[in-house]
């Protein structure tokens, strides 16, 4: 504890002298870091091209990736791990279709279910509900232009604080849309789908808009999915320094619950359903609609100003074997920040101030019912959850080469419950968090094309209302993380390796309440934890000219390790905390050839199972699936694929559930991967 007080006293003076120290004239040349100077030419002042994003990324002393569009469009690209199955250091699995386990660099291990730990938005605007909790299953990968991943406290300019970092989905806006597009998908288990997206400039003005309505009966009993989305943004140019852009995000998604399966039962048949979630009609359906504005402007001196609002409605229908979640939240929130460049002590000095401010009301409700009918109300909550995040970041440029960056946030979080259904008594309760998390990092250019890093920050999370309740004061979860890593390109071979250590108090999971009631348990704060890994992604040709001249044929590498243990705990020790697998491995051939031809043999590898209860007592096997994707394309109007996936059609747990003692039993806690599939689509553009 001395070393995360000192760290903290330290970070925080210095954060706050570079951080809000006076800014001389504005500096907007410098021929040093020209690699990770933002250089591209911004066509929408509120919306970040690829080049952008990159070179703003490449700005960042830890570890981030950008993923663009093009690298799982010429697939079936419907979930979360569709998106960034190939960036080292995030596990996406899918539960059931879109229903996935999201987690980065072991956040949120205790929950799986609405994803707790990492900072979602799409477009800059956040995603996550004002408690912390999200879904997101509403973001349509069709309707992108690329995904920024920021991985732990690297994403602070979204003034995220939390353990995973954040991810932000970015769509295309009249700008970067020169096209109409028509797509149509079809494979395995009744799947179809049928997207029309389509973008212009006109005069001052600019829009993008993606309509998608997909359907499926799924790979398991009791599992299909009918989803509709809406994603659209319209933006006007005041002025060339002035732009004002507004979004729209509707969707409708409907998705059944199979439930999880007894390891013997996922070997015999993985496609059957949990009996009792089928019995009980179990089912994850909402109906979302975000509505925000955010606008930009660029002052005569160079400094760059950001606001935005936004509002969110989302109606939860969620029937489960143990009740009937009935939930209706609504959430306001605003944000901004100022950008600028300036002097001090004379040397170039970038700051970035900004906040964070949202509240939400949820009306949750969770009643008895049959197969889906609301029978008797049982429980009745108005949820308030209300943040306030202030952050600044100071970037100095010591040399032409280093650059040392400190940043600070502010973070104050509140959470009332008001019982409404008083019958069982008052179950009312209110909380209040509040913490400051420094970094400190050093970005070197060790040559044009070779960046070293590392950084040291503290990381701060609220609980969600899933976590807490009138009996259970939690504190915060907080973490002290080092970092180092590099990324560059050397003989046309690319990397990104980071490697971390994090120090964990009050860490978020399950413990048993009564040894007399096995099935009895919470989530409670443990002492210490320690999560610890090493993130590899490589990239590279293999050799040209394979069949004919002009061909290229490259490979792609993403490496994830990641160790989570207790560390000296009261109850575990020092066991392994359960819930993703310690080792993942994806990569793959790309073959291109000048007749528009592609081909992509791939593989997903978990070299051992992974611990599915906290006393590590039964585990998951390990899985080495085999997939090819081609594509071919016609004319610049014209493509069609085939994507084939577990071409062997291995049985495997994609996931699991998290208890707290199997006593070496099964248990109805693995959630089967899909069986082989294949799946062609068609996309004409105009």
């Amino acid at each position: 504890m001395r070393v995360h007080a000192s760290f903290k006293m330290t970070t925080l003076s210095t954060g706050l002298l570079l951080a809000f120290a006076p800014l001389a004239q504005p500096v907007f040349a410098n021929p040093a870091l020209s690699s990770v100077e933002v250089q591209a030419q911004r066509e929408a002042l509120s919306a970040a091209s690829v080049q952008v994003a990159r070179e703003k990324l490449n700005q960042t002393a830890g570890g981030t990736a950008v993923v663009e569009a093009e690298s799982f469009e010429a697939g079936k690209a419907v979930t979360i791990k569709d998106m960034l199955d190939f960036t080292p250091g995030v596990f996406a699995q899918s539960r059931v279709n879109e229903e996935a386990r999201l987690s980065i660099r072991g956040s949120g291990l205790s929950r799986t279910f609405h994803m707790r730990g990492i900072r979602l938005l799409q477009d800059g605007i956040p995603i996550n509900l004002a408690d912390g909790g999200s879904d997101f299953q509403d973001i349509d990968p069709l309707a992108l232009q690329h995904v920024e991943v920021y991985k732990g406290a690297n994403a602070l300019q979204y003034g995220a604080a939390n353990l995973g970092g954040a991810i932000n989905f970015v769509t295309p806006t009249g700008y970067t849309t020169p096209n109409s597009v028509l797509r149509l998908d079809a494979g395995s288990h009744e799947f179809a789908r049928a997207q029309f997206k389509t973008g212009d400039v006109l005069g001052n003005w600019d829009y993008f808009a993606s309509l998608s309505q997909l359907r499926s009966d799924g790979f398991r009993q009791f599992s299909g999915q009918k989803n509709t989305r809406l994603n659209a943004n319209a933006g006007l140019k005041i002025s060339p320094q002035l732009e004002t852009r507004f979004y729209v995000i509707h969707g409708d998604l409907n998705q059944e619950l199979p439930g999880n399966l007894t390891k013997a039962q996922l070997q015999s048949n993985p496609t059957q359903a949990n009996a009792a979630s089928a019995a009980a009609n179990s089912q994850r359906d909402f109906l979302i609609t975000r509505l925000a504005n955010k606008t930009t402007w660029i002052s005569p001196t160079g400094v760059e100003y950001n606001a935005g609002v936004y509002a969110v409605d989302k109606n939860l229908y969620h029937p489960l074997s143990f009740g009937l979640i009935d939930q209706q939240t609504r959430d306001v929130g605003t944000f901004g920040n100022r950008i600028a460049q300036g002097e001090l002590w004379g040397l170039r000095h970038d700051t970035t101030l900004g906040y964070n401010l949202v509240h939400g009301i949820t009306e949750a409700r969770i009643f008895n019912h049959v197969r889906g009918d609301r029978i008797s109300l049982r429980s009745h909550e108005d949820q308030k959850a209300h943040n306030m995040e202030l952050y600044g970041e100071s970037r100095l440029h010591l040399t032409d080469s280093v650059q040392w960056i400190n940043g600070l946030q502010w973070t104050h979080a509140k959470r009332t419950a008001d019982d409404q259904f008083l019958s069982d008594g008052d179950g009312s309760y209110q909380r209040r968090y509040a913490q400051f998390s420094p970094k400190t990092g050093l970005l070197w250019q060790a040559s044009e094309a070779v960046q070293v890093y590392g950084n040291l920050s503290r990381a701060f999370e609220p609980p969600t209302f899933s976590e807490t309740s009138p009996t259970r004061a939690l504190e915060a979860q907080e973490s002290t993380t080092f970092e180092v890593g590099t990324r560059g390109v050397a003989q046309e071979i690319r990397w990104d390796i980071s490697a971390y250590y994090s120090q964990l108090n009050n860490e978020f999971v399950s413990y048993q309440l009564n040894p007399l009631v096995p099935g009895l348990s919470a989530i409670l704060n443990a002492d210490n934890t320690v999560h610890q890994g090493v993130e590899i992604g490589l990239a590279g040709p293999f050799t040209r000219d394979l069949l004919r001249a002009g061909d290229t044929l490259n490979w792609q590498l993403a490496y994830t390790f990641g160790r989570f243990r207790f560390d000296n705990d009261r109850v575990y020790g020092n066991a392994a905390i359960p819930g993703i697998p310690e080792q993942y491995v994806r990569a793959k051939l790309d073959y291109a050839n000048t007749l528009g031809w592609t081909l992509s043999p791939n593989i997903e590898y978990v070299p051992q199972g992974y611990f599915v209860d906290l006393a590590n007592t039964l585990s998951s096997d390990p899985y080495l699936l085999l997939g090819l994707n081609a594509s071919y394309k016609f004319s610049d109007t014209l493509r069609v694929f085939v994507d084939a996936r577990n071409l062997t059609d291995k049985v495997y747990a994609a996931t699991t559930g998290v208890i707290v003692n199997a006593n070496g039993a099964d248990s109805a806690q693995f959630s089967p991967g899909e069986g082989r599939g294949i799946y062609a689509g068609v996309e004409v553009k105009w």
